[in-house]
């Protein structure tokens, strides 16, 4: 169940941070057109381009649990013998779920206030409880992958992230 679920998950990660990615990108691209050649500025670009950087910002801290791209003190598991770097990484995992379910509380108590005073973006006019919605989002992402890595060092394995291929050339 929780390996289906991460395969929906990845691909809606990459499917809207790529998106919001392309989206940031062109408005930016067209903005500065825009002002430099029609002498006519987009009011709501900067804020479009704000907020796209800020929800992919959010969305891919699910995808550095997954990929184990987030800061960490490997030096300590090489001083540690291996039953303590597992203690050690479970430990972390866990703090991870707490952080996680943090932002799942919080970001949810923010978006309910938000939306209930009925609070509007300044330019584009769009709820502000829109915007904030990524932070629980991203909390839930998050939960779910740590409960991953939880699942293979509780079963005695050693998480191993997924491979990424990125040609450069």
């Amino acid at each position: 169940m929780i390996v289906w679920l991460n395969r929906i998950v990845d691909w809606i990660e990459n499917v809207l941070v790529t998106a919001l990615m392309l989206i940031a990108t062109v408005v930016a691209i067209v903005q500065v057109v825009a002002r430099y050649v029609f002498n006519n500025s987009l009011f709501w670009s900067e804020e479009l381009i704000l907020y796209s950087l800020i929800t992919m910002s959010f969305l891919t801290m699910g995808m550095g649990v997954r990929y184990a791209s987030h800061i960490s003190v490997d030096a300590v598991y090489a001083f540690a013998s291996p039953r303590t770097a597992k203690v050690l990484q479970i430990g972390a995992a866990c703090l991870g779920l707490i952080f996680a379910a943090v932002l799942i509380w919080y970001g949810g108590r923010l978006v309910l206030n938000t939306s209930r005073m009925g609070q509007l973006s300044p330019a584009m006019r769009i709820p502000v409880g829109y915007i904030y919605a990524v932070i629980p989002a991203a909390g839930m992402f998050m939960v779910l992958r740590y409960l991953l890595v939880l699942r293979d060092l509780l079963a005695g394995r050693v998480y191993e992230p997924p491979q990424v291929d990125i040609k450069t050339s």
